[in-house]
């Protein structure tokens, strides 16, 4: 599953950055979610691919059948708490 955040122009669509998330890492999470979670993107068609091109903060859960929905939480955090960034795999790699 990917995140993209895109510039939409009338006749453009231009990446501004992209996030791989695996189904199963989100499944095997508490509560089946991430619940604001500041996310790093990076723009894989760029030729600096491996350098954030912006950060979102979002909340998402995944579900099957026979789960309990989960209800996403307002956040009350500050929104400059970024203590846990999630890092794309590629960069990720650069910081080990």
């Amino acid at each position: 599953m990917q995140l993209r955040l895109l510039n939409k122009g009338f006749f453009k669509e231009d990446v501004i950055g992209a996030f791989d998330f695996d189904v199963s890492f989100l499944y095997f999470q508490k509560e089946h979610a991430l619940q604001h979670q500041w996310i790093a993107l990076s723009n894989p068609t760029s030729k600096e691919s491996n350098d954030i091109t912006c950060y979102i903060k979002l909340s998402i859960s995944v579900i099957r059948g026979g789960d309990e929905n989960v209800q996403l939480k307002i956040d009350d955090q500050p929104a400059d708490d970024m203590a846990k960034v999630i890092m794309p795999p590629s960069i990720r790699k650069q910081y080990k």
